[in-house]
């Protein structure tokens, strides 16, 4: 028998895993612990339901006990949970196709998504089919990287903007520079901080949110060095979002990078309406967007099923 009490709940799993996730029948029998002619038998009769289409209908989405639970312990906008795949590779593919269906129900004329930078927000640009015409811009919220077009910011926002057909505002300067000195003389120019100033006209922000270990995607960019990793670490740090650090609290953590870093400050994104977190996988993947959550940065999640229990254990 299903440990789910609903079996439509139990059909709309298997056709999230096996048309949006790309498993295998026999991959989604082992996972959950039934036999392959069941799989087969319930994905005709998540066509025979209306669950597929084109693609899963939103209101046939799985997870909802787990979504209501963190909506209600955060007090969030929105939560979106998606069945965790195998892979992590899996999870962010799955998080960047159920943030991208988000963004196509939600996003109206005139709004202004402000964009910051990673693997999960990549995903999000590749998924994205906006079907209606609407007038948009994106804004890029943290100065660039030396990093392939997955994790850099400039690349990100040029997919999202393309992708949307929206106007694109780029922030020409380096995410992290070397010294207080060149990060003051890079905001005194108008074109730097007119774009560090409109991203407060934001209504829409879409982050995803970085860990603090030396698999970082700030380490993998050469943006900070292990030793510096480590030393945030120290200092209590559990993830960052834009390049700035906070504790387990969501308390911003005051260090070295403060003086070199270039992006939107947080107390900028917490005055954005809707904060869009996205985020998947990993021990300190889930301290960091427990962080996030306990300061108030995000008011809209979007996870896979394994981080979003995990999270529900350690709260």
């Amino acid at each position: 028998m299903s440990i789910y009490d609903n079996e439509t709940t139990f059909i709309a799993k298997i056709a999230w895993l096996y048309y949006v996730q790309g498993l295998t029948q026999d991959n989604i029998a082992s996972k959950l612990g039934c036999s392959r002619p069941t799989i087969t038998r319930h994905l005709a009769k998540a066509k025979e339901l209306g669950i597929v289409e084109i693609k899963i209908a939103d209101h046939f989405r799985t997870c909802f006990d787990t979504e209501y639970a963190l909506k209600a312990r955060f007090g969030l906008e929105e939560v979106i949970v998606i069945p965790s795949g195998n892979t992590l590779s899996e999870n962010l593919k799955g998080v960047g196709k159920a943030c991208a269906d988000y963004l196509q129900r939600t996003l109206q004329d005139q709004d202004i998504l402000g964009i910051a930078w990673g693997s999960s927000i990549y995903e999000v640009g590749k998924a994205l089919q906006l079907k209606k015409d609407l007038d948009l811009t994106v804004i890029q919220l943290m100065g660039g990287l030396n990093s392939s077009e997955k994790i850099n910011p400039e690349e990100i926002v040029k997919l999202i903007a393309t992708q949307l057909r929206a106007s694109g505002i780029w922030l020409n300067t380096p995410a992290i520079v070397s010294s207080a000195k060149i990060k003051k003389a890079l905001l005194s120019d108008p074109g730097v901080s007119s774009v560090l100033a409109k991203a407060q006209s934001c209504t829409k922000s879409l982050f995803g949110l970085g860990e603090v270990s030396l698999d970082s995607s700030l380490i993998v960019s050469n943006g900070i060095t292990n030793a510096e990793m480590e030393q945030l670490h120290e200092l209590g740090a559990v993830g960052n979002i834009l390049g700035q650090f906070f504790d387990k609290t969501g308390k911003l953590i005051h260090s070295f990078l403060e003086d070199r870093l270039i992006a939107a400050p947080l107390n900028t994104l917490q005055s954005i309406p809707i904060r869009i977190g996205v985020g998947s996988g990993g021990h300190y993947k889930v301290r960091a967007i427990l962080g996030a959550l306990n300061g108030g940065f995000i008011n809209v999640l979007i996870t896979d099923e394994e981080t979003a229990q995990e999270i529900l254990k350690i709260t």
